[in-house]
């Protein structure tokens, strides 16, 4: 295990958005199927994350090289039970970066199910120059919420990235790739006792809320994104550097009723970021450096919408529209590795993490604003051990801890109905998750041999534990437990 997942993290264009620098990484064959369990629990969540929840799934990947094309593709299903998850009836996850949502008063059970498809195919080097490449993505969920108000929502996302890279030379390269995506979810709300109304709010951000009773409503969410991407890459015999800069912009939409569709809200959603991966390899030991820096901007757009009452019955006319919110993250990430080599596997390593979060949100009349500062570090260390030579017996061993450490942070609201649970409860339960302070210490354990002497195929087992214990507010632990068996080969 410790083998394959060295390969996979010196593929230094795998880690960037180009698949068409494939054709710069190592290119051994390999194929990895697992079943996968994990069990949550613990009151230390966001208010909509759900106090419990468990999910089974299912994961295959492999890499394939055909000579004339390289081709790498994953898929992945998993069926996750939540319970006691609030504040949420009509979207797959509140927290993609839509702030037009329905909230309830009940904590509830959901049911969802996930699927993930990637792909990525590439040519080698033309003329020892020029390689293609694309790489392709559908990601779909169902979630159901199991109490009134109820939801069936149903999301995808399709994703095409294509690209180029140019080699200058056996040292410099350069890449270019631009990419889409089309986005939609459709949200039903219903009650299955149909002789009692329920209470629901309709949310437009850090708890500004219209409150409503019956049913629900019917949301169609639909968006496209667009972006681009550039790469710098400088390789040497025991050097090997990547430079990325990646830009992205998101406009989706929120509308109320199939029928006689009416504009609630929009998001414009801008990401930036800037990335550096840095390989250094001696006989003995590698040292392996990723920094990144992140800016996403998200505006808020509200509309008002007059209902055309002419007998040509057009439905609802957009009269005006602005940026009633904004949404805005910074982030930076240190990663550094100290590897110490052992043939074609690694025999330890140690880790140091250093992430940095400033997030301001803000409703802009009447004001309202919800931020947070924070900055976690963590150190982690394995080993892997040899059990015996014969088929290849190991047993890796992860240890870790980290601690977050809140610097800034607030939540006030100025708007009206201030007694709304939205604003009691949602934001404030909300912001002083964000804004607390915890320890994380974890490990985990996998076992791997060969299926059968000479084989290439290995099996192995995975169990590992996290544990997160707060330090603020009425807070206490959440700690989460993972199982998994599979091969590779």
């Amino acid at each position: 295990m410790a083998g394959l997942e060295q390969m996979k993290e010196q593929r230094i264009w795998f880690h960037s958005q180009n698949a068409a620098g494939t054709a710069l990484d190592d290119l051994q064959n390999y194929s990895d199927v697992k079943l996968n369990f994990q069990n949550t629990s613990g009151n230390f969540s966001r208010p909509q994350e759900g106090e419990g929840e468990r999910s089974v799934g299912v994961s295959s990947e492999g890499f394939l090289n055909l000579k004339d094309a390289y081709v790498w593709g994953a898929f992945s299903f998993s069926q996750e039970n939540k319970t006691d998850a609030g504040y949420n009836a009509s979207i797959t996850d509140p927290f993609r970066g839509m702030p037009y949502y329905v909230a309830d008063a009940y904590k509830s059970s959901w049911r969802n199910q996930y699927y993930d498809l990637k792909f990525r195919a590439a040519t080698p080097l033309y003329w020892g120059k020029l390689a293609f490449g694309l790489e392709g993505g559908y990601q779909a969920s169902l979630a159901a919420k199991q109490r009134d108000p109820r939801v069936d929502t149903r999301f995808y996302i399709l994703k095409l990235i294509p690209g180029i890279c140019y080699a200058i030379n056996s040292h410099h390269r350069l890449g270019v790739n631009f990419s889409y995506a089309s986005i939609k979810e459709d949200s039903q709300m219903a009650n299955s006792d149909s002789y009692t109304d329920q209470d629901y709010y309709e949310l437009f951000g850090l708890g500004v809320a219209v409150k409503g009773i019956g049913s629900g409503r019917t949301t169609n969410y639909y968006g496209n994104q667009f972006g681009g991407s550039m790469q710098y890459n400088y390789a040497a015999t025991n050097l090997n550097l990547l430079l990325e800069g990646t830009y992205s912009i998101k406009a989706e939409t929120a509308e109320v009723s199939y029928s006689t569709p009416r504009k609630i809200g929009s998001v414009k959603d801008q990401l930036g970021k800037v990335a550096m991966t840095l390989y250094t390899k001696g006989k003995k030991l590698v040292h392996h450096i990723k920094l990144d820096a992140s800016y996403r901007m998200i505006d808020g757009i509200q509309y008002i919408n007059q209902r055309d009452n002419t007998e040509s019955q057009t439905g609802w006319m957009q009269m005006y529209s602005n940026v009633r919110s904004t949404y805005e993250t910074k982030a930076a990430t240190l990663h550094y590795s100290l590897i110490r080599n052992r043939g074609n596997e690694y025999n330890w390593r140690v880790e140091a993490l250093a992430y940095y979060e400033n997030q301001k949100d803000k409703y802009i009349l009447p004001y309202s604003v919800k931020s947070h500062e924070n900055i976690y570090m963590e150190l982690c260390g394995k080993k892997n051990f040899v059990l015996s030579d014969k088929l290849m017996k190991r047993l890796l061993v992860t240890v870790r801890g980290g601690y977050n450490k809140n610097l800034s942070g607030c939540y006030q609201y100025g708007g009206s109905h201030a007694d709304y649970l939205t604003v009691t409860q949602m934001e404030t339960l909300d912001a002083n998750y964000l804004m607390s302070d915890y320890w994380k210490l974890g490990a985990a354990a996998v076992y791997s041999q060969q299926l059968k002497q000479e084989s290439k195929t290995q099996v192995f087992a995975q169990v590992g534990f996290d544990y997160v214990k707060a330090e603020d507010f009425d807070f206490s632990h959440r700690s989460y437990l993972s199982v998994s068996i599979g091969c590779n080969f």
